[in-house]
């Protein structure tokens, strides 16, 4: 990150990307986000590098897409099992405290 313009709700910050520069827009107070972003890209991209030979940038870019692509999907797809796991343990939890209170109230009706 090196220059950044401001505008009443956005700034304009310049970017580097394998060596290019291109200028993006975030809001306000977003630019550490922002550069964690780049970080991630920047280091997508070098890792596509390093997994192939003579490729252009568009190819590098292309490629840095996809990795980025698949780690988010596989992100999703654990997030996901995640939720049903939690959502399992939340459905038996319930029907053990609906057991317990079965187990309460007739222990109750019996006294």
């Amino acid at each position: 990150m090196a220059k950044t313009t401001h505008s009443p709700s956005a700034t304009k910050v310049a970017i580097t990307l394998r060596g290019r520069e291109y200028f993006v827009s975030c809001d306000i107070g977003e630019e550490p986000r922002l550069q964690e972003i780049v970080r991630l890209v920047e280091n997508t991209l070098n890792e596509a590098a390093a997994k192939t030979t003579n490729a252009s940038e568009n190819r590098l870019f292309m490629l840095a897409c996809l990795l980025l692509a698949d780690e988010l999907i596989e992100s999703r797809r654990s997030a996901r099992r995640a939720l049903r796991a939690e959502e399992d343990i939340m459905v038996a939890a319930v029907d053990h405290l609906r057991q317990r209170v079965e187990i309460i109230a007739s222990q109750i009706g019996r006294a």
